[in-house]
């Protein structure tokens, strides 16, 4: 029997033996039935969404494990796929072909060995960017493999993810350096500089230097510009040593001011000036000579260099040694030592032959084939330019310049 006509039926009894069941009239009892009706269609409507929500709660999770399944089951299958198609075999040239059959462009072949495929070889196309580690003097490839299109019978392309073919040469050479090749080298050098000299006495022949040589003359020779031009050829033998020579036409150079007026001459006695005669105010003579005195040379060099790389690009090179020069040429003229008189050069007596020492440092440009060089220097004569037995001076040429160098690498030796 029906619950809420159990409670009807039960109410109605008892409200019959009450004393004032007068007072309540049907109608009350008619709301009280609705009433418990409406509650009745509440219940049922909540369960009912409790129960829809629920069953779809448990369908959808079926599907996911369903589609999970279906996923999985793909995935092996083209990993399959790839395990089948990707046969160890070394390919002489690249496909010109990609998943799109558009040309890749690609001139040169890597030969890679993936980690993650049964250590299978592949080709690497330009798109490719591979994260390497050297082992076993092959390039290995930890990459996630997508599936692969077919192209013909014996190759197929790989596409891979975000990859940089010239990253991968980088990290190679940087896990494999090159090993040192002895080379040659050689080019042109051009030097800009400013000359001058060191002078000193001759003591055997000290006595014979005219008192006033400093004030008209010593005094007013200054520095000169001057420049070198040559030949260069070095020999590399280890990756921070070379030996470097070539040959160069050198010159040393000094700037004349003379303004000075003879008014007397010397009086020499064993060897050495004693006294001074002045001559006749007719017979003074004015000097009045501005210009540059030229020392001109062939210049052998022998130095040995150090270098020391910077960057991938640039290195230092310092480098020291002798140099043997021989003189050829002179161009100008001379107060003379001893009458203060001018005299040309040419009929002066100096050593053909001299030894100098070198020092320049600077920065290269190298790249495989050749560099280009920018480098202070500093030269300076060892032995005295006059000739001891008839100057009672002793001068050493000396110059600061920089070098501008270009060099080519003409020979290797395997």
């Amino acid at each position: 029997m029906n619950k809420l006509k159990q409670i009807d039926n039960v109410l109605k009894k008892a409200a019959a033996e009450v004393y004032f069941n007068n007072t309540i009239q049907s109608s009350d009892w008619d709301t009280i039935e609705h009433r418990l009706k409406k509650r009745k269609r509440r219940l049922i409507v909540l369960w009912s969404s409790v129960a829809i929500i629920f069953s779809a709660f448990i369908i959808s999770h079926i599907v996911s494990i369903n589609s999970s399944v279906e996923g999985l089951e793909k995935k092996e299958k083209a990993y399959d796929n790839i395990k089948d198609q990707s046969q160890a075999q070394e390919i002489d040239k690249p496909s010109k072909t990609n998943l799109n059959n558009k040309s890749t462009g690609l001139e040169k072949n890597y030969k890679i060995r993936t980690v993650n495929n049964n250590d299978q070889e592949i080709v690497a196309t330009k798109e490719n960017n591979l994260v390497i580690t050297n082992n076993y003097n092959e390039l290995i490839v930890n990459t996630k493999l997508k599936p692969i299109n077919k192209i013909n019978q014996t190759q197929t392309v790989i596409n891979f993810e975000k990859i940089s073919l010239k990253q991968n040469s980088k990290i190679a050479e940087s896990n494999n350096p090159k090993p040192f090749v002895k080379s040659w080298e050689y080019g042109i050098v051009f030097t800009p500089s400013l000359s001058n000299k060191i002078t000193q006495k001759n003591n055997s022949l000290s006595g014979l230097i005219n008192r006033n040589y400093d004030r008209y003359i010593g005094n007013q020779e200054k520095s000169s510009f001057a420049n070198n031009f040559g030949f260069n050829l070095s020999y590399h033998i280890s990756p921070k040593i070379f030996i470097s020579g070539g040959l160069y036409l050198t010159q040393r150079a000094e700037y004349l001011n003379y303004k000075y007026t003879i008014t007397d001459f010397p009086i020499i006695t064993n060897g050495e000036i004693t006294d001074y005669a002045p001559l006749n105010p007719l017979a003074y003579k004015k000097v009045n000579h501005v210009g540059s005195n030229l020392y001109h040379f062939i210049e052998i060099p022998l130095n040995i260099g150090i270098k020391q790389p910077i960057s991938s690009n640039f290195e230092i090179r310092t480098q020291f040694g002798l140099s043997f020069l021989s003189l050829t040429k002179l161009n100008g003229r001379k107060g003379n030592f001893l009458n203060l008189q001018l005299e040309d050069l040419s009929d002066l007596k100096f050593n053909k032959h001299n030894i100098a020492t070198t020092i320049k440092s600077g920065l290269y440009f190298n790249k495989p084939r050749f560099n280009v060089g920018l480098e202070p220097s500093y030269s300076i004569n060892i032995n005295s330019l006059n000739n001891a037995k008839t100057s009672a001076l002793k001068t050493r040429p000396y110059s600061y310049g920089i070098n501008f160098i270009t060099n080519i690498k003409i020979f290797k030796n395997e």
